[in-house]
């Protein structure tokens, strides 16, 4: 256990009790603020290879519950952390025996799960396709694994894959409204990059005709200017030819 007492700088009022003050402290209103906290007891936390299975799987629970509370406050950063350790934890861990195996695999696939729903919402999309690629390991009909990667592929424009996997989810549950609707989605979007993708190789194929058109117009152009010329050089040489024969 260790005690530290800690001092912060001058604090902004807006950051204090602002206009309200605190009379019963004699803080006047709009007062800027020095605080001092005190930190009681500090308690270091156990390395991963300082603990045995057992504690590994005690500490994945408490820490699964800490990730899933930062989630609700839309903490997602620390939330990875949180669930990160279950992972570091237990991911390479062996000789667990069949209930240890069975408590591993549940925390590691609720880890993956909620790994990559995180990062979606951190618009890491090849990271959540990644962690539910893991948690699909582990159970290769898992619904929610399926319509997660399914919703990181259709936000990445992998409109062909992402229905796939809302199919998917389909045939696992057919009653999943929000995945008949995503395929719907799927294909609307796809509809509508196939129409951007024909506008711009059309105005790239008329670009292309108008360049050779110009091209083709430049060539005859100047193939007409060399001929006129070498008619023209022609005439010069068989005028002066002749006013040559007429002298002898």
């Amino acid at each position: 256990v260790i005690s530290v007492i800690i001092f912060f700088p001058m604090l902004c009022f807006r950051y204090g009790f602002g206009e309200a003050g605190k009379p019963v402290f004699g803080i006047e209103p709009n007062a800027e603020l020095v605080y001092e906290v005190t930190l009681k007891s500090f308690e270091k936390a156990k390395e991963s290879w300082e603990m045995d299975t057992k504690e590994k799987l005690e500490q994945a629970a408490i820490v699964k519950e800490k990730g899933t509370a930062y989630f609700k406050e839309g903490k997602y950063l620390q939330a990875v952390i949180q669930y990160g350790k279950i992972v570091s934890w237990l991911e390479m861990e062996y000789g667990l025996s069949e209930k240890e195996s069975k408590a591993s695999e549940s925390l590691l696939l609720a880890a993956f799960l909620n790994l990559a729903m995180c990062y979606l919402k951190l618009r890491e999309y090849t990271k959540a396709i990644e962690y539910c690629n893991k948690a699909l390991a582990l159970d290769q009909a898992n619904e929610k694994g399926l319509y997660r990667r399914g919703e990181a592929r259709l936000l990445m424009n992998e409109f062909e894959l992402a229905k796939c996997d809302f199919q998917r989810v389909l045939e696992v549950n057919p009653q999943n409204k929000a995945a008949k609707s995503q395929i719907t989605m799927c294909q609307k979007k796809t509809k509508e990059h196939n129409e951007r993708d024909r506008k711009i190789y059309a105005n790239m194929f008329k670009k292309f005709a108008e360049r050779d058109a110009k091209e083709e117009a430049s060539k005859t152009t100047e193939e007409k200017e060399e001929k006129a010329s070498s008619e023209i050089e022609l005439k010069k040489t068989v005028t002066e030819g002749s006013e040559s024969e007429g002298h002898v």
